[in-house]
């Protein structure tokens, strides 16, 4: 039996959702894995705020308090690029593994951080940048490794899925990113997601770990600009409104696309409703394969930060 220190970064909703988990499933984890999980510090904005089940002991406003106090894995739930990647990099050369729901930043600098982390001979584990709960890191990592992925497709953004199918019931676009907002699905500033820049940060990170190859086409629209009309013209054709994220290989390298698109009722994206989403990968052995589940809220990609620090703490 391993005891196993965590230094937090960031207690927002993730953030909240990962301690609620960490203190409800150690016992299990405990038994079933060999790891006994705790969290030693976490760094907050504001130590004076509210925060539901969260030891206000742990809790610090200095990043190196958290970095620089011997916890065995770092976990960065902060988002941003600057500020989460100094952080990071620190972790790194202290040789302290670190789990990351950051896709912004992976996006950016992740070939850079991955580099770095194998020469210090630390992990990054990072399945929950993409997907909230769906584990299509892992599945392109090791479930898929002996094959050659062709492409992959889906609905990969919580945010704007909820809002089209609020917009089906007949909400407008305004009511529905609020409504998604007081959910937890979206944030105050939810113009990466409704840009459509945040589906393809992530389609950046899958296309990094199916192809060999450099992404040469972009195509990035949101779903800003759709009304009412265009929900109602979708489904008198029989049709849904989804916003898809797809990369695949083209002849000089990977061609990547997000946009909206109309889908038929064969289409296995047409019937992902709210924060769920869902990811086609076709493979030349494999054919195709469909992970669905939530990519939004809390407890599911806390779920799966979670998962990253079991794996990372038992390598």
């Amino acid at each position: 039996m391993s005891r196993v220190t965590i230094g937090l970064l960031g207690c927002g909703t993730v953030g909240r959702g990962f301690v609620e988990l960490v203190e409800r499933e150690r016992a299990r984890i405990c038994a079933r894995h060999g790891v006994d999980l705790h969290i030693k510090k976490i760094l907050v904005r504001d130590e004076t705020k509210e925060r539901a089940g969260v030891d206000r002991r742990l809790l610090t406003t200095a990043a190196l308090d958290v970095l620089d106090d011997g916890c065995d894995v770092i976990v960065e739930l902060i988002g941003g690029v600057h500020s989460a990647g100094a952080f990071i990099r620190r972790a790194i050369a202290n040789k302290r593994s670190v789990v990351t729901a950051n896709k912004a930043l992976l996006a950016a600098s992740g070939s850079e951080l991955f580099a770095s982390a194998d020469a210090h001979g630390v992990t990054i584990g990072f399945e929950a940048s993409v997907c909230g709960a769906i584990p299509i890191v892992r599945v392109l990592q090791h479930g898929l490794a002996g094959d050659q992925i062709d492409a992959i497709r889906g609905v990969v953004n919580g945010t704007c899925n909820y809002v089209l199918s609020r917009m089906e019931e007949g909400t407008t676009f305004a009511d529905a990113l609020r409504c998604a907002q007081e959910r937890g699905f979206a944030e105050a500033d939810a113009t990466l997601d409704v840009d459509g820049e945040d589906a393809a940060q992530k389609m950046r990170i899958l296309a990094s770990l199916a192809f060999d190859a450099p992404i040469v086409q972009e195509r990035v629209v949101g779903i800003r600009w759709i009304t009412q009309q265009h929900i109602e013209r979708a489904r008198a054709g029989g049709n849904v409104i989804r916003l898809v994220a797809s990369v695949e290989r083209v002849a000089s390298g990977v061609a990547l696309r997000v946009e909206p698109c109309e889908l038929d009722a064969n289409d296995p994206l047409a019937n992902v409703k709210d924060e769920n989403n869902a990811v086609i990968v076709r493979g030349r052995a494999a054919g195709e394969i469909v992970l669905c589940g939530k990519g939004a809220g809390a407890l599911p990609t806390a779920s799966a930060v979670l998962s990253d620090v079991i794996a990372v703490s038992c390598i």
